[in-house]
């Protein structure tokens, strides 16, 4: 190529395709800037770089992408290789969580989101969905990319720091909202709902802004009035836009949720009810409409209306009155009339006249975020969990949603100590989110206590990290392994195990409630710390373990169905219908023998 002419070296270098999940274009771009003067100049075109930048980086910090644009000059060559250094420093230190034991990875992950927070989700979330061993793919997949050593623990720790980025913005969000509450925040703190799922709330807001753009369309094709001028000044025609947006999200197929629809978790967070659980609930109804409604020029806000969450659009025009607007039953009727229908609405609910007033005022930001997570605190035992619904950890994670609003608007202690309960699901969350984001919004009681805990739990990480379990210090046969699969003697599920103590290690009362003593060797047995197939945790006696084999479809849905299983494991062997899994650095580093114990249980046939 050499001798030819600057253009054509920059049209050649035109044609690399950009890619999200492969380097292999980005990597000749930047060969060519080691080579000979004409190609380095070539390669340096700052358009040539333009495309890949957008195409790999979706997510950004948008303060930090502020300031990158400002330091180069906005040349995407200087901003793409900035982002690249960012890359390799997260994937470095991502590493260090996987093969690291201890409370330094809880630093690691404060680290992640203090110097890089968005700007390390798009290579976070390439790590977290590295191509997985043969083992855990379903036969006849297409081919697949090499897989990284260690790509199972990867996976999981890079979803947790997603996680713990994300979360940590929510909690900021949600914490400006004590000072600056105003009718606008609607939009980005109801999309914080769904960070708690590892989602970026810039996705939901891209998700409302093409919603808007196909409503415009939508009012142009059926030729309702766009311009605000037009039609907030006219109440004939305000009302006409309002029931017009209720009908457009009728033809996205959004819809009202009935019977069994209307108990789903997934109808409760925007990620979900924006895509793939449309019939949903009021709520949810209304904060499409409102921010659809927002965008385009109309004063909307929710109302925090008694057993149905419904809208109210003003107008700046005096002579033009309230209008009230039930997104949820607008099949039926959308616009209600004040002397008429909000009464019935209200006794229905058994509010008489003298307190009426109270439900006519729009809801702010807060009293919405509030009444969604009692939307999920108060039936949250009876939320369907299992194959045919809910898994655990998305319970959980809905959970910890709920708790932290909860905790941030209404100081509840309780709540506080649930979130305590339940951080060892969500460990990298430990400082970057409660210590650095959410303990500054506390009292000083609330304060004392989550300092106290977060300390507990961080000696918990370091003294775990300083213990070994070597099989050839035990006085006590262990009979069973980390990495084996099986099944329990009485109550039948299939787990697989993680831990073990060589006799009962769980407190006296515990013991008690459970009856272990009632077993044939009571708590002088070994005991076993497990996962189930559904992704709970538990502790078994040695009496009640079964080794057991596990289905295809089985393997192929353990990341999906128990997530946590991604930090203990990394791959599986099978041997005549035995079967065990190959340990994580993790799990290795705390039961230094038992991969070669489980290797030769698997070629042996002992049981």
């Amino acid at each position: 190529m050499e001798g030819l002419p600057f253009d054509i070296y920059v049209q050649i270098l035109e044609q690399l395709i950009p890619s999200t999940d492969s380097d292999e274009s980005i990597l000749v771009l930047i060969s060519c800037l080691k080579t000979s003067t004409s190609l380095r100049t070539a390669a340096s075109v700052s358009r040539l770089w333009e495309p890949h930048y957008r195409v790999r980086y979706t997510i950004c910090d948008p303060a930090k992408e502020q300031s990158r644009r400002q330091s180069t000059g906005g040349d995407w060559r200087l901003m793409y290789l900035e982002r690249r250094r960012i890359d390799l420093k997260t994937l470095d230190i991502l590493f260090k969580i996987v093969t690291e034991r201890g409370s330094g990875r809880l630093e690691r992950a404060r680290e992640v989101n203090t110097m890089f927070s968005f700007d390390a989700w798009n290579v976070l979330e390439i790590a977290a969905n590295y191509p997985l061993p043969e083992a855990f793919c379903e036969s006849g997949a297409p081919g697949k990319r090499p897989v990284p050593p260690h790509a199972v623990p990867i996976r999981f720790w890079a979803q947790m720091l997603l996680g713990a980025i994300a979360r940590s913005d929510a909690v900021r969000t949600w914490g400006e909202l004590i000072s600056n509450d105003t009718p606008q925040a609607l939009e980005l703190s109801f999309a914080c709902m769904s960070s708690f799922f590892a989602y970026p709330p810039m996705k939901i807001l891209s998700q409302l802004e093409e919603l808007t753009a196909l409503c415009k369309t939508y009012f142009i094709e059926h030729q309702i009035p766009l311009d605000p001028a037009e039609f907030t000044s006219d109440a004939g025609k305000l009302r006409l836009v309002c029931s017009s947006i209720c009908d457009f999200l009728w033809s996205c197929g959004f819809e009202a949720a009935n019977g069994h629809q209307f108990e789903m978790l997934q109808n409760r967070f925007p990620h979900l009810f924006l895509t793939t659980h449309k019939a949903t609930i009021p709520i949810s109804l209304v904060y499409v409409f409102v921010c659809i409604a927002q965008k385009m020029g109309v004063m909307a806000a929710p109302v925090d209306f008694p057993n149905r969450v419904l809208a109210i659009v003003s107008s700046p025009h005096p002579d033009v009155s309230e209008i009230f607007i039930d997104v949820f039953g607008s099949r039926t009727q959308a616009i209600l009339t004040f002397h008429d229908d909000i009464p019935h609405f209200l006794i229905q609910t058994g509010i008489t006249a003298t307190s009426m007033l109270r439900g006519f005022t729009s809801a702010s930001s807060t009293a919405m975020l509030v009444r969604a997570s009692r939307n999920v605190l108060v039936p949250f035992y009876n939320f369907p969990a299992g194959a045919g619904a809910v898994s655990e950890h998305m319970l959980h994670t809905a959970f910890y949603a709920s708790l932290v609003v909860n905790v941030i608007f209404m100081n509840d202690r309780g709540h506080l100590l649930n979130i305590m309960k339940h951080i060892n699901q969500f460990l990298l969350d430990l400082l970057p989110v409660l210590v650095d984001s959410l303990a500054p919004l506390l009292n000083s009681r609330l304060q004392e206590q989550l300092a106290a805990h977060c300390k507990a739990v961080i000696e918990d990480e370091q003294d775990a990290a300083a213990t070994s379990h070597p099989r050839s210090a035990l006085t006590r046969e262990v009979k069973f392994f980390v990495g084996m699969v099986f099944k329990h003697a009485v109550h039948g599920y299939v787990g697989y195990i993680c831990g073990w103590n060589p006799s009962c290690a769980a407190a006296e009362d515990w013991i008690q409630k459970m009856g272990v003593d009632r077993l044939s060797r009571g708590r002088h047995q070994p005991f076993y710390q497990v996962l189930t197939q559904n992704g709970s945790s538990r502790y078994v006696a040695e009496d009640n373990i079964r080794p057991t084999c596990l289905e295809a479809a089985d393997v192929h849905r353990i990341f999906i169905d128990a997530p946590e299983a991604g930090r203990y494991f990394e791959d599986l062997t099978q041997v005549d219908g035995r079967v065990r899994f190959l340990l994580s650095p993790e799990l290795n580093a705390a039961y230094p023998e038992d991969e070669a114990f489980g290797d030769r249980w698997l070629k042996q046939g002992e049981d």
